[in-house]
Formats: C-alpha cells, structure tokens, sequence
C-alpha cells in the first residue's frame, strides 16, 4: 500500500515533467535498456503508459520508493534517459 501511495504522490507531482519528456526515442531506450536483463525477462514494463512509466523512473531518481537498486540505477539517469527508456518499454507489446 505504501508503494502505491508513493508512486501516486510521484505521479502527481511529476505529472507536467511526464508530459514534457513524453517524446522519448525508443531507439535510444531500446539500446539502454540492454542491460536490464530483469524487466526484459519478466515484461512488467512492457506496453504501460509513458506518463506513468516516466513517473515511477523519476521517482526513483528522487529516492523515493523501497527498491533501493532501481534508486541507485535511476540515479544517474538524465531526464532524456529516462524519456527514452519510458518510449522504449511503453512501445512493447503487453506480455
């Protein structure tokens, strides 16, 4: 439950950020995101919005959120990266 009133309070507060970064470049995503060998396998991200996906990156690039790892990883993302990655998994067929 907590997890879900964070990424709601990173949503809202991210809402006109998401939108500004909505036109990531997939290609660039894809070429990124060849290293996460853990959400390519499972597909969690696979098809989900663009808004929400580019939220929940910024939040963790904020420090908020449990999953220490995504913290540290989108840590260093730009705000481009994070764009892109967004395209990228939001661009994929739901498994």
């Amino acid at each position: 439950m907590k997890r879900i009133a964070v990424f709601f309070f990173a949503l809202v507060l991210c809402g006109a950020a998401a939108a500004a970064l909505a036109a990531g470049d997939a290609a660039k995503g894809e070429q990124m995101a060849k290293g996460c060998a853990c959400h390519k396998s499972k597909g969690d991200l696979n098809g989900k919005d663009v808004a929400v996906l580019t939220a929940q990156m910024q939040a963790f690039k904020e420090g908020k959120g449990e999953n220490k790892a995504m913290i540290f990883i989108m840590k260093k993302q730009s705000d481009e990266n994070i764009a892109d990655l967004a395209a990228y998994y939001a661009s994929l067929p739901k498994k």
